[in-house]
Parts: C-alpha cells; sequence; structure tokens
C-alpha cells in the first residue's frame, strides 16, 4: 500500500455500517470497505453476514475514533466481527495512531490473536493533523495509509467546500498537499474522499484526474454508484441488468 502516484490502486468505498454488501462487480473492483461505525452500535452485529473468506479480494475496514472515544469493549467488536483493519476517525497526528496501536496489541493479546492482525488507516482531515510537525515514518508498522476529506476538513476549519464552479480555499489546498508529503514521507499510501454529491461520471473522473495529478495513491468513493462510474465495465453491467444510475 505505498504511494503510487499512478493511481493503479483500487479505491476505497465507504458505508453506513449496516449497509448490505454491494455487488459482486462493485466488490471486484474495491480494495477494501469502510464500514462506517461512528454512529455506535455494536460491532459484533455489523455487517455479521458481509464477512468475507479469507480468499476474498478485498478487505473490511470499520471507522471509529476519536481515538480517546475507543473502549476496550469497541476493540473487542472489533476482533470479533474479524474485521481488518479500522480507520481511524478524528486522527490529530502520529500520537493518536501510536496509542491506537497499543490499545490494539492489548485487545490481540486478551483475544489470543497474533499481534500487528489489524491495520490501520488515518484519516488525516482536521487541522491538528495536517499542521502536526511529526513524521508519520515508523510510527507503527500497522499503519498503511493516510485519507484525506475536504469536507471533513472544511467543517473543522469553517471554510467553503470546493465546487464545480469555485475553487478549493487555501486551507483545502494546504490540507491536501500535507497528507500527500507526509504520506509520501512515510511510505505509505495517502486516499482522496470524493464529494458525497459527485454522481455524474464526468464529474467523478475530473476529481479522480485532479486527486492523481495532487500525488494521491487513490480514491475514497462514498457510494457503489462511484465507484462504477470508475469502472465503465462495471457501470455498464449495472445498467445492462436494469439498475438505476
Amino acid at each position: 500500500m505505498s504511494v503510487n502516484r499512478q493511481q493503479a490502486m483500487k479505491p476505497l468505498l465507504y458505508l453506513p455500517a449496516s449497509a448490505p454488501l454491494p455487488e459482486a462487480d462493485i466488490l471486484g473492483a474495491i480494495q477494501a470497505i469502510v464500514f462506517d461505525a461512528t454512529g455506535g452500535g455494536d460491532m459484533r452485529d455489523m455487517a455479521s453476514e458481509a464477512a468475507p473468506a479469507r480468499t476474498a479480494s478485498w478487505l473490511r475496514f470499520v471507522r471509529i475514533g476519536p481515538v480517546e472515544n475507543i473502549t476496550e469493549a469497541d476493540l473487542d467488536g472489533v476482533l470479533a466481527s474479524r474485521i481488518d483493519g479500522i480507520v481511524l476517525a478524528g486522527c490529530r497526528g502520529p500520537a493518536d495512531v501510536q496509542k491506537l496501536d497499543v490499545q490494539l496489541k492489548v485487545a490481540e493479546a486478551i483475544a489470543g490473536i497474533a499481534e500487528g492482525s489489524l491495520e490501520i488507516l488515518a484519516e488525516y482531515a482536521t487541522p491538528e493533523s495536517v499542521l502536526s510537525p511529526n513524521s508519520l515514518k515508523g510510527v507503527s508498522p500497522r499503519l498503511k495509509g493516510v485519507i484525506f476529506s475536504a469536507a471533513l476538513l472544511a467543517e473543522s476549519a469553517g471554510c467553503a467546500l470546493p465546487s464545480e464552479e469555485m475553487d478549493a480555499a487555501p486551507v483545502i489546498v494546504a490540507g491536501r498537499a500535507a497528507v500527500v508529503l507526509r504520506a509520501c514521507e512515510a511510505g505509505i499510501a495517502a486516499y482522496d474522499v470524493l464529494p458525497g454529491d459527485a454522481n455524474d461520471e464526468a464529474v467523478v473522473r475530473r476529481y479522480c484526474a485532479t486527486s492523481a495529478r495532487n500525488g494521491f495513491s487513490a480514491v475514497a468513493a462514498q457510494s457503489s454508484r462511484q465507484v462504477a462510474l470508475l469502472d465503465p465495465a462495471s457501470l455498464s453491467s449495472r445498467n445492462s441488468a436494469g439498475v438505476d444510475r
């Protein structure tokens, strides 16, 4: 999961914790599903019927955080649900990643699971994270990538989101650069979250082209539709099957 400026890596797909699995063609086009469990709920039941075989080509991550809100019960549930990794929401910098790493070591030891079994992706979309002077290099062997969300950073900083009609605010531009540079320095992947309202093929492809030019390894989609728009063959098969665009 090292940085790849050609954006050859498959995308991530964010879904609500209770969402069913998407169609097989979508699953074949993604690297991992990120089930968003920041709203709470018993993670033992989360996507209980979505547990893939270990030979599956895609992984399952659960989005939880901030790190100070993660409890022993949360991690017990993560391990019990056979999740492959955690997306740390609200990450403020390397210290948060290190704290989660320690929490996972303890949880794995208690559960009798091999240390380092769970991976970490850290959302770097807060003022603290993008302004952190501390490197991510060597912070944790679990850390496989950072995820940038313009929407989350704009909300935190109180600035406007970029749009088709308006250029990105300097805060967003600086945040994007900071995340890519930190990922490059650490030798890990950098993901760029697509806008939730990007539902047109030309728009999605434009955002993806911008991400690639900016140095991101891949994008993170917020719907199966966005994944389909990234993959014309998948989109064609869905349309021929009568799936609404």
